[in-house]
């Protein structure tokens, strides 16, 4: 079985010869390198791969993924290298625009000039956006082949737009002081979000595009849980999510969200929205997994569930048998209940032992076919 057809299996609860596994998200030069079989010239910049991408995908088919959800993630460019020979971990990039200075900027200088939710629809390019859409989506499977399947990303309402754009002072302040204002923000930015859905249901409908699901989501917890209350989150938040996607729901494109940080205290507000799946779960900040995996959808059918070897600690700080066992511990929660794709909860980065990120691919092949 091909790693597509083995991924589409799983992602609509058939039965496959074993679990897939993922790809696209080791952000460790080294691992593409040797995996790939494609020499880098000066360790890693990207300008010396001729075509980056296409080595990452070698790299993930050699490894025996099946299928990339989320994208490819590459490394950095650096000049500097660790003494593993990887790129070195850049510190958090959030570029604020120094034009708001406090969250009063935030409100009168940004939301309150946005353009209206029927101004949005009237100055939004359908065809455009289709065409775009269609032409990537294609380009990334044709890319893969049928030995890995893509799955694309849709849009959810971006949560973390504002700290990166306003910094988090303003942002979070702006939300927890002017709550009307910030939903009018979080109403543009749902009213784009829900007319690209729109785009890439229709594309998935009428262009006979492979994938069953959509990736989305948006940072909105630290290790802490979520950045604001739950509470806030329900009144000017979801509520724009949830309209977001129906889109994607009337065609039957199942929807998966990315879960970043403690999203324990929200995991309610995100089923609520309607979403079919779930992708993350940093079990060490107290996401609890196990409970993940036996959790059902608004629907009442059981989550697609996407993970979780954690970025964190087994894989940078764990020995091989470390691996292997949390290999074996996440096969076997899902083990006879379909929908679940072996991933890990978030990117890998490069200061992460090079043998361990071929033992999580290669015993994940020999468990999941063992089982």
């Amino acid at each position: 079985m091909k790693g597509k057809e083995r991924s589409i299996r799983a992602l609509n609860f058939e039965e496959t010869d074993r679990i897939p596994i993922d790809g696209g998200w080791v952000k460790h030069a080294d691992f593409l390198e040797r995996a790939s079989g494609i020499s880098l010239k000066y360790k890693f910049r990207r300008n010396d791969w001729e075509n980056p991408l296409r080595a990452a995908v070698q790299a993930y088919r050699n490894v025996g993924a099946d299928v990339i959800a989320y994208g490819i993630a590459l490394p950095e460019k650096e000049d500097e290298i660790t003494e593993r020979g990887c790129i070195k971990i850049r510190g958090l990039n959030i570029s604020r625009d120094p034009t708001y200075k406090s969250p009063e900027d935030v409100v009168t200088k940004y939301v309150e000039d946005l353009p209206s939710p029927k101004e949005v629809r009237e100055n939004f390019d359908f065809e455009s956006e289709y065409a775009d859409f269609t032409c990537r989506t294609k380009e990334a499977q044709d890319e893969l082949g049928e030995d890995m399947l893509w799955i694309p990303t849709a849009n959810a309402v971006d949560f973390h737009r504002g700290f990166e754009q306003f910094g988090y002072r303003n942002y979070l302040l702006a939300l927890t002081q002017y709550e009307d204002s910030m939903a009018s923000y979080f109403e543009y930015w749902g009213e784009l979000a829900r007319l690209r859905n729109e785009v890439i249901a229709n594309a998935i409908a009428e262009e006979n595009l492979d994938s069953p699901c959509v990736m989305l989501g948006s940072d909105i917890c630290d290790n802490h849980g979520p950045m604001v209350t739950p509470k806030l989150l329900d009144e000017i938040y979801f509520p724009y999510v949830k309209r977001a996607i129906q889109p994607l729901q009337r065609k039957d494109v199942k929807t998966i969200w990315h879960c970043d940080g403690n999203v324990t205290p929200i995991i309610p507000s995100v089923l609520d929205t309607g979403v079919d799946g779930l992708q993350g779960f940093q079990e060490e900040v107290g996401v609890d997994f196990p409970k993940i995996i036996d959790t059902n959808a608004k629907s009442g059918k059981p989550l697609l569930v996407l993970g979780s070897i954690s970025v964190t600690t087994t894989l940078p700080f764990g020995t091989v048998d470390d691996v292997k066992r949390d290999v074996e511990r996440c096969i076997k929660l899902a083990e006879g209940r379909g929908g679940f794709v072996l991933m890990t909860s978030n990117v890998v980065q490069p200061d992460t032992p090079i043998e361990n990120i071929f033992t999580m691919y290669k015993h994940a092949n020999e468990y999941g076919k063992a089982k």
